[in-house]
């Protein structure tokens, strides 16, 4: 019986340790969840505001610049962004399961011959290397206070790729900040800006937030360029497809904050749980060890008597 008491004793010990790692890390995951919510909210219109105006280019000036000009799809990059540490729940789960459809996706396309991948976080470069994909380069999660300069490398990496032709389209695939609840995979068409295939598929990924109906689109059958087109469009494209992947990245931060939060939510709601249960079972094993010695107590008595 005292045997049994220590053990008890020894699991309510360890579950109350749990329970005080998860309390701290999920105090640790809310005060960084607040900083990375707002900077993604605060980037959020003007990124989706420069898309708009992308695609409205793209869609009246069509061969106007590399960048606008659609190519027969063989080579495909796929930009993975995921985190680089565990214990925010489904986060990566979901996101792995959207980048195996849209893999399944592509195959499909009549002109596909390779996809390669850069995997931002640690996570997705073991995913893709375990599902045995070609990584052709792997970088960090920007997950604390992700600077517009951290992701310079990735898109001079991705630009240099597609202006030489080794790809002919890429896009990003991340998880989108919805609420603190939930966080859902979206896919965004970084390159290049052109209506094809895999830009439809791209769209039809995007989170709910991204499907609620958007503004009327405005069509400009022309636009006046000065100095000149080239040397505008030179200027603004890299920039504008840039924030498109500081937003990705910024959206992938509040996602993991959020995620981690909840996660140890649960963790901690769940070791109390089984503290309740450990303690209710050490009562009454403790009540009936003092039961069963009051009556060897009781029954010597008697018969002493």
């Amino acid at each position: 019986m005292a045997r049994n008491l220590r053990d008890i004793r020894r699991k309510m010990k360890a579950v109350k340790s749990t329970r005080q790692v998860t309390k701290a890390m999920e105090l640790v995951a809310g005060s960084k969840m607040r900083r990375a919510v707002q900077n993604a909210q605060t980037l959020r219109q003007y990124a989706e505001s420069a898309w708009r105006i992308l695609e409205r280019i793209g869609s009246s000036n069509a061969g106007i610049h590399e960048f606008f000009t659609q190519r027969p799809i063989e080579n495909v990059l796929v930009l993975v962004i995921s985190s680089d540490r565990g214990l925010c729940g489904s986060l990566n789960s979901h996101l792995f399961r959207t980048v195996a459809q849209y893999i399944e996706g592509v195959k499909k396309v009549p002109t596909f011959k390779s996809i390669d991948f850069v995997a931002v976080g640690r996570k997705g470069q073991q995913f893709l290397a375990r599902t045995g994909h070609k990584i052709v380069a792997a970088f960090p999660a920007f997950s604390n206070h992700p600077m517009f300069r951290d992701i310079l490398p990735v898109s001079k990496l991705v630009f240099d790729a597609f202006k030489k032709g080794q790809y002919d389209h890429v896009v990003v695939l991340y998880p989108s900040f919805v609420s603190a609840l939930v966080q859902e995979p979206a896919a965004k068409a970084l390159l290049p800006f052109s209506e094809n295939e895999l830009k439809s598929m791209a769209s039809q990924i995007q989170s709910k937030k991204a499907k609620q109906p958007a503004e009327a689109k405005v069509l400009a059958s022309e636009f006046l360029f000065e100095p000149s087109p080239q040397e505008v469009l030179n200027s603004i494209l890299p920039q504008l497809t840039e924030i498109q992947i500081f937003q990705a990245i910024l959206e992938a931060c509040a996602s993991e904050h959020s995620a981690r939060m909840v996660a140890m939510r649960n963790a901690s709601d769940s070791a109390s749980d089984i503290l309740d249960d450990l303690t209710l079972t050490y009562n009454q094993t403790r009540q009936a060890g003092i039961t069963a010695e009051l009556a060897e107590l009781s029954a010597g008595a008697a018969a002493l008597g």
